[in-house]
C-alpha cells in the first residue's frame, strides 16, 4: 500500500488530478447524506458547490506546481500553489456568503471548510517531489 501511494507521486499530472478528484468525490459521497439530513436539497447543493470550488482550486494548484517541479522553481510553486489553492475557494465562497441567500443559509462555508481540508491534504501529498528509485545490486 505504501509503495502504491509513493508511486502515485511519480505519475503524470493527469493521474494526480484524477486521484485528487476521486478523493474529493469520496468525501462528497460521505458528506452528501449528512447534508441532506441537515438541510435538505439546498444543503446538498451547498456541499456540491463547496466540493467543486475546493477541487478546482487544488487541481489548478497541482498543475501549476507540476510546471515548477524543479529545485529553482520550488519557492514559486509553493507560493503560487498556496494562493490559488486558498484563493479560489475562499474568494468565491465569501462572495456567495456575503451576498446572502439560501446557499449561505445552508452552510456553504462549513462545507467549504470540510472539503478544503481534504483537498489540501491530498493535494499536498500529490505535490511532493517524486521518490527516487534506487536499485541495489543483488549480492
Amino acid at each position: 500500500m505504501v509503495t502504491w501511494l509513493s508511486n502515485l507521486r511519480n505519475r503524470g499530472v493527469a493521474v494526480r488530478v484524477t486521484m485528487l478528484g476521486a478523493a474529493v468525490l469520496a468525501a462528497f459521497a460521505v458528506a452528501a447524506p449528512v447534508a441532506v439530513r441537515l438541510g435538505g436539497s439546498l444543503a446538498l447543493a451547498a456541499a456540491a458547490i463547496a466540493a467543486v470550488l475546493c477541487l478546482a482550486g487544488s487541481a489548478v494548484a497541482l498543475v501549476i506546481v507540476d510546471r515548477f517541479r524543479t529545485p529553482s522553481g520550488a519557492l514559486a510553486a509553493l507560493w503560487i500553489g498556496m494562493i490559488i489553492r486558498t484563493g479560489v475557494p475562499l474568494a468565491i465562497g465569501m462572495a456567495i456568503h456575503l451576498h446572502g441567500g439560501p446557499l449561505a443559509q445552508a452552510g456553504l462555508l462549513w462545507y467549504l471548510l470540510l472539503f478544503y481540508l481534504i483537498a489540501l491534504a491530498v493535494g499536498t501529498f500529490l505535490s511532493l517531489p517524486p521518490t527516487n528509485r534506487q536499485t541495489t545490486p543483488a549480492p
